[in-house]
């Protein structure tokens, strides 16, 4: 995986919101998020795990891109695998980890907004 490949890989030093996940293959996921008025200013995403995690995570972050909140929430993983053609099935897994990353920084982001 060559991460200038993608246009969201890397991290953020201060986000509204982020959300680390390790999949059961091993590979590690994490999103961070910017908000302005509840809609995904900045969405970046990174990770160390094989090219379809990249693939994948890349996918969730232009998906969830300049969405509103609620919106972005209905990023799935078969919302992923559709915008995915030939995802190998057994790198099915990876698309689940994007969305499930994806979705807790938004429940971060909730959650953080909720306490202030």
């Amino acid at each position: 995986m060559d991460p200038s490949d993608f246009q969201h890989f890397g991290r953020l030093n201060d986000p509204d919101s982020c959300a680390a996940i390790k999949g059961v293959c091993g590979d590690e996921m994490e999103f961070y998020l910017v908000f302005r008025n509840d809609c995904i200013h900045d969405v970046r995403f990174y990770t160390d795990g094989c090219e379809y995690t990249g693939i994948c995570g890349e996918t969730a972050a232009k998906l969830a891109a300049g969405r509103h909140i609620d919106d972005a929430m209905g990023v799935s993983a078969a919302m992923i695998r559709k915008e995915i053609p030939g995802l190998p099935e057994d790198h099915i897994h990876c698309s689940i980890l994007a969305a499930m990353t994806l979705m807790k920084a938004l429940a971060d982001y909730l959650y953080r907004k909720s306490i202030t």
